[in-house]
């Protein structure tokens, strides 16, 4: 394997892995806020009918309709359900490339030697 060869690999194998980092850490934000919103749902439904329910908008909290304020975070906890799947999808593609060109290092190097060494 040629210096220029294995700069090339070292380069790309250090962007997959900023690009794995980077998903998940995005998909483990999301699990929070999923659970974060999770415990809110749980806080509205235990409040007692006609209770009200604020929501805070900028610097103030607004009086809303319970029903839509729970309407609006179940909606939320789907699509980010949804991107966090999408982005384990995304990790686990980039783990595989991150092997497959990790392999590719060990070979290319093993054949370096072999040739390069007779």
């Amino acid at each position: 394997m040629s210096e220029g060869e294995s700069v090339d690999y070292a380069e790309k194998l250090e962007g997959l892995t900023e690009q794995l980092r980077a998903t998940t850490e995005e998909r483990q934000n999301l699990e929070l806020e999923v659970k974060d919103i999770e415990r809110v749902l749980s806080e509205i439904e235990s409040l007692p009918d006609g209770e009200a329910v604020y929501h805070m908008v900028g610097n103030i909290l607004i009086k809303r309709d319970r029903e839509s304020v729970k309407k609006e975070l179940e909606e939320k906890k789907e699509n980010d359900n949804l991107m966090i799947q999408t982005l384990k999808q995304r990790e686990d593609a980039l783990a595989g490339e991150i092997t497959k060109l990790r392999r590719e290092m060990v070979l290319k190097s093993q054949a370096f030697r072999v040739t390069g060494s007779s």
